[in-house]
């Protein structure tokens, strides 16, 4: 019986999650599926490069700016105190 193997397979090989079964498997099916040979190759390529090199996310400042008056929304404001309970009115 021919397995079909996903994406989510290839993956799981990659990270050694399958058990030994399932990788002679999907061994044998590298052999006789060029496709699932070359997908298992882009994702691995993927992870090494994932993997070799620090991702520097930066925000924009436009990102900054709506970020900054959203909370300048939430800012605390002079509260009432009723009964000793601290009430924030907004």
């Amino acid at each position: 019986m021919y397995k079909t193997f996903t994406q989510n397979d290839l993956i799981r090989f990659l990270y050694n999650e399958m058990t030994s079964e399932e990788s002679i498997l999907l061994r044998e099916a590298f052999l006789n599926d060029s496709d699932l040979c070359d997908t298992y190759y882009e994702l691995k390529s993927s992870m090494n490069l994932l993997d070799s090199e620090p991702l520097l996310l930066t925000s924009s400042n436009f990102s900054l700016a709506n970020i900054k008056s959203y909370a300048r929304g939430f800012s605390s404001k002079p509260s009432k105190y009723i009964y000793r309970i601290d009430l924030v009115l907004n």
